[in-house]
This record gives C-alpha cells, sequence and structure tokens, in this order.
C-alpha cells in the first residue's frame, strides 16, 4: 500500500522542479499573434525560457526567466486570478488539473478578450508546454534540470 501512495505523490508534485527550455516550434508567429514587434527581438532561436516550479498541491510558484525579463507568478488551481505574458498585456483566467501530470490554463486579455490557452505536460523528466493565441500554437519542450 505504501508504494502506491509514495506514487500519487510523486505524481501530484510532478511539476516541481527546474526546467530548462531546448526547442519551440512557432514562436515568431506566435509573438506576432500576441501584437509584438519580432524585428526588435533578435535571434529568436536563442530565446530560451528557464521555468523553476514549486508546486504545493494546488498551489503553484512559477519563476519565469529569459534574456527578456524574469518574473514571479502564483496562482492556484480552480481560481480565477491576473497574469501578464510577454506582450505586457494583462489576462484573466485560471488553471485545472486535466490529470496529476497535466493543467490548463483558460485566459481573457481584458484590454480587447482575446482568448489564449496555456497548457503544460509532464512525462518524466520531460515537459511540453503548449500555448494558442488565434489559430497561432507555440510548443516548448522542456527538460528537467538537476538543481
Amino acid at each position: 500500500m505504501f508504494f502506491f501512495e509514495e506514487v500519487k505523490l510523486r505524481l501530484k508534485m510532478a511539476f516541481n522542479g527546474c526546467w530548462v527550455e531546448y526547442k519551440n516550434e512557432n514562436l515568431k508567429e506566435f509573438l506576432v499573434a500576441l501584437g509584438i514587434d519580432v524585428s526588435k527581438l533578435g535571434d529568436l532561436d536563442n530565446l530560451k525560457q528557464q521555468l523553476t516550479v514549486k508546486q504545493e498541491g494546488d498551489k503553484f510558484t512559477i519563476t519565469e526567466k529569459s534574456v527578456f525579463r524574469t518574473k514571479e507568478i502564483s496562482w492556484t488551481m480552480g481560481e480565477e486570478f491576473m497574469g501578464d505574458p510577454a506582450d505586457g498585456s494583462v489576462m484573466k483566467g485560471t488553471y485545472t488539473f486535466e490529470s496529476p501530470t497535466h493543467y490548463v490554463g483558460k485566459f481573457k486579455r481584458v484590454s480587447d478578450g482575446k482568448e489564449l490557452v496555456n497548457s503544460r505536460q509532464v512525462d518524466g523528466d520531460e515537459m511540453l508546454q503548449t500555448t494558442k493565441i488565434d489559430d497561432v500554437e507555440l510548443k516548448k519542450y522542456f527538460k528537467r534540470k538537476e538543481v
């Protein structure tokens, strides 16, 4: 019985740790869809993000680091909160668990009502983040980093 409880606990905290992006798909197209002038950003191939996730049950604190900014955001699953994506706008929405290793957030931009969906799914030491606005989908691939 103890083994199964340990596995369930490990799954429930699957997001904890430091995650380093190693690949992305459609970054330029996604930033344009957000309304960002990508001509001023330089080499997008080297724009890799690092996420440090602290998960305590349904409460998450994530520190995002990239060459452009470092920011910390906290939320609780199922509770509405305000966030700010890379374009500097304000979004309001909620994250919910799809499974112990997968959550989805649905948000609306306050200024124009545009919808954004963000999903993170962990498979062992790999995490896939999918973010969609309009018909443009960004995929970011992360590996867990040993700390």
